[in-house]
């Protein structure tokens, strides 16, 4: 099961993802407020989920801005690949210029995934897919037993993610999505990091930064 909250002045999409054993990760914890915070929390008590992890898509910090207050809320990691931990070191220092609260990062336990790998967190299980280009150490999430993919800013509809940020690389994200994501079955479902769900069957065919169309 999947629940979406947009937090934030970015219209960030945060997923928890759950099972009916109560299993639970939170992808992209961007909650910025003690509001959108409060939101997060009583969804998972409602649900009395035990939740396992943050899994951080790329060390942007809309995010990651409410990480530190569920990680230690939960007592818990968060995941995410070696390659991006320079820029979310850096993104968490420049917070107040975004707009965000300070917070430092490095109190939080971090562990770190490899691409290629699977991870499980109690009965849910990832594939960790490389979408780097948008930032170093990009991480898609592919959750098979849902049909599911967690993008972050990789890919949108009719759309990918910028890549004029430090570390950004527009060849090496096309290639990737190419690669590692239109490789996934036709029909998965693409939850991105803002705006809404599409699926790979459709991005394939017509997403005009993939496909070379005119923009």
């Amino acid at each position: 099961m999947i629940k979406t909250f947009v937090f934030n002045h970015f219209a960030e999409n945060t997923y928890l993802v759950f099972n009916k054993e109560k299993d639970c990760v939170i992808i992209d914890a961007g909650n910025k407020s003690e509001l959108e915070t409060a939101e997060i929390e009583e969804f998972i008590n409602i649900k009395g989920l035990n939740v396992k992890g943050v899994l951080l898509t790329h060390p942007h910090l809309d995010h990651f801005a409410g990480a530190r207050a569920l990680c230690e809320k939960y007592s818990i990691p968060l995941y995410m690949h070696k390659d991006g931990e320079k820029i979310l070191e850096s993104m968490s220092l420049s917070a107040n210029a975004m707009g965000f609260v300070q917070e430092d990062i490095n109190q939080v336990e971090k562990c770190f995934l490899n691409y290629g790998e699977k991870v499980e967190f109690g009965g849910l299980s990832f594939e960790i897919l490389d979408v780097s280009g948008h930032a170093p150490g990009s991480i898609a999430y592919y959750y098979k037993e849902e049909n599911a993919v967690f993008v972050g800013d990789a890919l949108f509809f009719e759309s990918i993610g910028r890549t004029d940020l430090i570390g950004g690389d527009l060849d090496l994200l096309i290639n990737n999505i190419r690669k590692n994501l239109f490789s996934l079955p036709s029909d998965t479902i693409v939850y991105c990091g803002h705006g809404p769900k599409t699926d790979i069957d459709y991005e394939a065919a017509n997403n005009p930064y993939i496909n070379g169309l005119d923009i």
